[in-house]
């Protein structure tokens, strides 16, 4: 008797599926998978693992082994307190346009973290008036200081760069003083 041989296992192009209905499913499944995969690592590891997504319709999707939230504030909080790390990196590019985007992109989502919890809070307690988060307040602080210390060392570049000249060049007397003899 012979075996038929199919094709088994065969590797897919990578490229944006055409069909809708098609997308989504794969999406869905796939989404699975990765969710189940994340969970697998987190057990095997003992690490945190956090895993946010969007589907096509722009309908978020989240696993994480605690609560994502826990994850997501526990990596933006070593991101604020390990700034000088990032910071280095960010020099290390020599790039303050990217260190200024990092900045602007960390404010952003800590304003709409903040929006958030105001609307949950005010769901929950309608009738109250809506505490400040202390955190919320340390974090826009230690923000405006990474500012202020990316500004200054721009500020020194420039600075720098300004009073740069060669020692090497004497500058040429003017016409009137060539002549003259002392």
């Amino acid at each position: 008797m012979e075996s038929k041989k199919g094709k088994g296992r065969s590797k897919i192009e990578l490229k944006l599926i055409e069909s809708k209905q098609a997308r989504d499913v794969t999406f869905s499944k796939r989404k699975e998978t990765l969710f189940k995969k994340a969970a697998e690592f987190s057990t095997l590891t003992g690490a945190d693992v956090g895993v946010m997504l969007f589907s096509p319709s722009g309908k978020p999707y989240s696993y994480g082994s605690t609560s994502i939230e826990k994850i997501t504030d526990r990596f933006f909080e070593w991101k604020l307190n390990n700034s000088q790390v990032v910071d280095q990196a960010d020099w290390g590019k020599s790039n303050v346009f990217q260190a200024f985007d990092n900045l602007r992109e960390e404010m952003q989502i800590m304003n709409e973290k903040e929006k958030s919890r105001k609307v949950r809070y005010k769901i929950l307690h309608p009738d109250s008036e809506i505490p400040p988060d202390e955190n919320w307040l340390e974090q826009m602080l230690a923000l405006k200081l990474r500012l202020e210390k990316i500004k200054k060392v721009v500020r020194s570049n420039i600075l720098a760069e300004r009073s740069k000249f060669d020692l090497n060049v004497v500058p040429e007397p003017d016409e009137g003083e060539s002549s003259k003899t002392h």
